[in-house]
């Protein structure tokens, strides 16, 4: 017997409008604890205004998630947030996926589960329902103001020491080179426009064109962008693909070498799923 994962996840839309809701799933038996979890609450409110570092109590309250998840599993930093990186990707990726979305991408779906189970058992029930609750913590913040908090919180905590020295473009400055690009928005008689980005890291780039194209009143970008992202570094790929994924974009996510022109991996973000099986993108 499998139980349903009745996890309220939610995707935040442009128009600061109700997300959309992942639908509960039913996953195959596991051994793992995956399947019993309890429904995890929503995130203690806190106070919006600004802290010190840029950040905001919100960030806050979500990057001592990460302090918690460190000292409950006995795990290092790095390696604690290279697991929320890859079991939310995987999480993300499978929620809610049935037929006809399913059928088309069954080995990828049975990709992320057999991911999912191997990284889930260093961590107990407990954490496991952390991390549930910090995917939502993440999305309630994404929600309330799109930013790279998963690259912030990968430069702030000194954690690129661990993953070849990257540093992650600041997204005011993604935002400028997106305001010099796109100017007052998309061009009106295409009725999608593709995004390209070679090395994507946490996603900053996009995140800056959306933060632009907010500002100027464009909403549902699920459906106005089919964005192609690449980055060498799996860790790059879990953080692009969960932020924008719960940013509600329409995003293939390479694991690549741009330069080399060569391909190991891709992840659809669930929007580019439904789009793909739509026939949206031509």
């Amino acid at each position: 017997m499998s139980d349903q994962l009745a996890f309220d996840f939610t995707l935040p839309t442009l128009q600061q409008t109700p997300a959309v809701r992942f639908p509960p799933h039913s996953l195959p038996e596991a051994d793992a604890p995956f399947h019993s979890l309890p429904v995890p609450k929503s995130a203690t409110p806190v106070d919006d205004t600004f802290i010190y570092g840029g950040g905001s109590a919100k960030e806050a309250e979500f990057f001592k998630m990460f302090d918690r998840l460190t000292a409950e599993s006995n795990r290092a930093l790095h390696t604690v947030f290279d697991d929320f990186c890859l079991l939310g990707r995987c999480i993300v990726h499978n929620f809610g996926m049935q037929e006809p979305l399913l059928a088309r991408y069954m080995p990828k779906y049975e990709q992320c589960r057999t991911e999912y189970f191997e990284r889930a058992k260093y961590y107990k029930q407990p954490q496991i329902v952390l991390i549930l609750n910090m995917l939502k913590a993440l999305s309630e913040l994404l929600a309330w103001q799109p930013d790279d908090y998963l690259g912030r919180y990968f430069g702030q905590m000194r954690l690129d020491k661990h993953f070849h020295g990257q540093f992650f473009t600041p997204v005011h400055i993604c935002e400028f080179m997106a305001a010099i690009t796109f100017g007052d928005g998309l061009p009106p008689e295409k009725p999608y426009v593709k995004v390209a980005e070679p090395a994507c890291g946490s996603g900053a780039m996009i995140i800056g064109l959306v933060r632009h194209l907010q500002k100027q009143k464009l909403n549902n970008l699920g459906g106005k962008l089919l964005i192609m992202v690449t980055d060498i570094d799996p860790l790059c790929v879990n953080m692009a693909y969960l932020q924008l994924s719960i940013l509600g974009l329409s995003v293939r996510i390479t694991h690549g070498n741009t330069l080399t022109n060569e391909a190991w991996d891709a992840f659809d973000t669930p929007n580019l799923q439904i789009n793909n099986c739509l026939g949206y993108f031509k």
